[in-house]
């Protein structure tokens, strides 16, 4: 079985409050796992995990928070405004 485009989900980072208030010196193999999804078109997040909150969010998806307050959430955002529906 070969492995899809974006490659296989790396584990989850080990504290997701680790990089909170400043970036983190190299994005978690986790966060680049989930923006090539996005960049493919092949994961969009549910309505559920934009409920929960950013803390929850970030736990869910195995990344930090700086990653989903800044590189994640801002790309979903910008899909609702563009009348995308998630």
């Amino acid at each position: 079985m070969s492995a899809p485009p974006w490659g296989h989900k790396p584990p989850p980072v080990d504290d997701a409050t680790a990089y909170w208030t400043q970036s983190p010196p190299a994005p978690s193999p986790r966060c680049t796992y989930w923006l090539r999804r996005h960049t493919e078109g092949t994961w969009r997040p549910n309505r559920r995990l934009r409920i929960e909150g950013y803390h929850t969010a970030a736990e869910h998806l195995g990344i930090w928070i700086w990653e989903y307050l800044h590189l994640i959430r801002p790309l979903f955002d910008e899909e609702e405004g563009a009348g995308s529906t998630p």
